[in-house]
């Protein structure tokens, strides 16, 4: 117990001498401790500014498609159609048989895919009704567009 208050009386007189000063030591630790911090924290900083923007020119790149020779040969010899003109109506009636539009867009889809060089074609064609909205979209229109 006699250790501890001699202790006690040890640090009490430390303390009244050292008051209102601090040691040189110590300010110089806190001006290397705040530049090393400063330091640290711009260098990881510019450490991420270089992986976002590698990452992002690596998520740009687009692969190339592989050409083969066979392809190559049968694009060379296979010569390019000529461009047929299609007629256009002057009137077009509401009347009128859906044949000539799904024919102008069946030819649309083949020259599409005579570029790429794949030929695609058209399954079905089935007329879609003129859906009413349903009660969700017409609330969600009613709530979007009603005055403030």
């Amino acid at each position: 117990m006699m250790n501890f208050i001699r202790l006690l009386d040890a640090a009490a007189q430390t303390t009244d001498s050292t008051a209102g000063r601090i040691p040189s030591e110590n300010v110089d630790l806190m001006w290397s401790t705040l530049v090393t911090g400063l330091v640290v924290v711009f260098l990881i900083l510019i450490l991420l500014v270089i992986v976002l923007w590698a990452l992002g020119k690596v998520m740009n790149i687009k692969p190339k498609p592989k050409k083969s020779a066979q392809s190559e040969a049968q694009k060379a010899s296979v010569p390019a159609p000529a461009p047929v003109p299609v007629p256009v109506p002057e009137v077009i009636e509401e009347d009128e048989d859906d044949d000539e539009i799904i024919a102008v867009i069946a030819a649309a889809i083949a020259a599409y895919g005579e570029s790429e060089g794949k030929q695609y074609r058209i399954a079905s064609v089935k007329r879609k009704e003129k859906a009413v909205r349903s009660s969700w979209g017409a609330a969600g229109i009613a709530e979007n567009t009603r005055p403030f």
